[in-house]
Order: C-alpha cells, then sequence, then structure tokens
C-alpha cells in the first residue's frame, strides 16, 4: 500500500502542499528558525519542483537541485539541511516511503560550516557596522548577537520585561528558547550601554509599531551588505570586509 498523501485537510500530493504541511504542522510549532525553513523552501525548491507529486522526488531529482543551487552562488548544505527535516516529517506522516535526502551530502562548499571570526574580522564587522545600510535597530541586534552569544531569534525577540538592569541579569523565558527551558544571561557593561541606546517601550529591537525584528531580516540585512564569495554584489555595499556570514556566527564567535 502506497503512503498517504492528504494530512490534517491539506494536500500533499504535490511538494507545494507538502511544504505548506510542513511549515504549519512541524517547523512553526518545533522551530524557532521556522522563517528561515520557509525561506529557503520558497526560493531555492518551490519554483522548480511546485507541481511534482511528492512521491515522485528521487535522490537524483535531489542532487540535481543542490548542483543547481551551488552553481548559482547558493548554499547546498543549507537547502539540504531543510529538505533532510522536511521530507523526514513527510516519512513520519506516512506522506512518502522512502526520505529521498538519506545518505546524502554537499562536498566543496563556500561557506565554512562552522566560522569562528578572528579577532580583526571582528573589528571590521564591528566598525562596519556604523556604515551599513540598516536601522538602528538592526545595528543593535547584530552588537547584541555578538557581546551576548546568544541565538539570533531570542535577541530579536527579546522584551524589555525579560531584562533586570539593576541586578544586571537577562532571562529568556522557556516560551522563546530552543530547548524550551528558561535561560539567563549576565549583562555585561557593552550590553548594557547598547541596551541604554534603545527605546524603552515594546520591544527592545522593534520594527514598525507593534512587531519586533524578525530573524530573517537579520540575515537578510547581512547579505545585503556583505560580499559574497561569488561574483554576486551585495545590494547596498561591502561594508564588513569578511565576505559572507550568518548570525550564527557571531555567535560561535
Amino acid at each position: 500500500m502506497g503512503a498517504s498523501t492528504k494530512n490534517q485537510g491539506r494536500d500533499t500530493c504535490t511538494v507545494k502542499g507538502l511544504i505548506d504541511e510542513y511549515i504549519e504542522s512541524y517547523a512553526k510549532p518545533k522551530k524557532m528558525s521556522w522563517h528561515e525553513d520557509l525561506r529557503v523552501l520558497n526560493k531555492e525548491v518551490l519554483p522548480k519542483w511546485k507541481y511534482i507529486p511528492t512521491s515522485e522526488i528521487t535522490k537524483q531529482d535531489v542532487t540535481k537541485l543542490l548542483d543547481r543551487i551551488g552553481k548559482s552562488g547558493g548554499v547546498p548544505n543549507k537547502i539540504l539541511k531543510v529538505l533532510l527535516s522536511m521530507f523526514a516529517f513527510a516519512v513520519s506522516r506516512n506522506i512518502v516511503e522512502i526520505n529521498p535526502c538519506s545518505d546524502l551530502e554537499v562536498l566543496n562548499e563556500d561557506t565554512p560550516k562552522e566560522r569562528i571570526f578572528k579577532v580583526d574580522e571582528i573589528r571590521k564587522i564591528w566598525f562596519g557596522l556604523e556604515k551599513a545600510k540598516m536601522s538602528e535597530s538592526m545595528r543593535s541586534v547584530l552588537k547584541f548577537l555578538l557581546v551576548t552569544g546568544q541565538r539570533n531569534g531570542e535577541v530579536a525577540g527579546a522584551k524589555w520585561e525579560e531584562f533586570n538592569l539593576r541586578d544586571k541579569w537577562w532571562t529568556i523565558p522557556g516560551t522563546r528558547t530552543k530547548n524550551k527551558k528558561s535561560h539567563q544571561v549576565f549583562l555585561t557593561p557593552m550590553v548594557i550601554d547598547i541596551l541604554g541606546q534603545a527605546r524603552k517601550h515594546g520591544w527592545v529591537f522593534p520594527s514598525g509599531k507593534d512587531k519586533h525584528i524578525a530573524p530573517r531580516s537579520v540575515s537578510l540585512a547581512i547579505r545585503n551588505n556583505s560580499e559574497k564569495r561569488t561574483p554576486k554584489k551585495p545590494a547596498y555595499g561591502d561594508f564588513f570586509k569578511v565576505g559572507q556570514f550568518i548570525p550564527n556566527d557571531l555567535r560561535r564567535t
């Protein structure tokens, strides 16, 4: 008997339907980075596979897609990671019988998996932020990521009620952490200085009146202001002079 192609009212017989089901039923409830999964799937996967039957996607199809992304200057490993997660979800829901991404690896990727910035690179990023084309809130988010070592989503969605400036603690509630457990971060003088430049109501790093900066917007701001390792030029200019990087590189550093 073949795998089922309908779950919870959504038609998952095509890749488009699977993407919708994966985002709504798995990524949103379980991943703080679900916005990035959605962006990757919409940009890199949907245009090529939109109406292909889910059950007909093969390992060869995945390999061809990743090769095409690599040649166009994309990051194949990032796409493979999302596809692995999506098809593992599909297998668990009996949408497909076999994960076509199993046992696949992407070699010779331009962007290091675990980049750690050197001292001179940190200096270039810090001072490059002063001229980068982004809002003051976005500049503060990137500085905050570097000096606290916390996750992109935790920083971007920070609320003033989470901070005790007198005792110098930031308490991130379990509803906003990856492991669902409350987490405390000590506030160093540099962190407090950054907070002192932020608005004192609502979100610490606002985007508009009633919302905070989206994690995916942080990634986009970096891409628009840093040169990729391909001939493609950044949208606004290369202000960091360290090549392309991602928010988690700041956390890791």
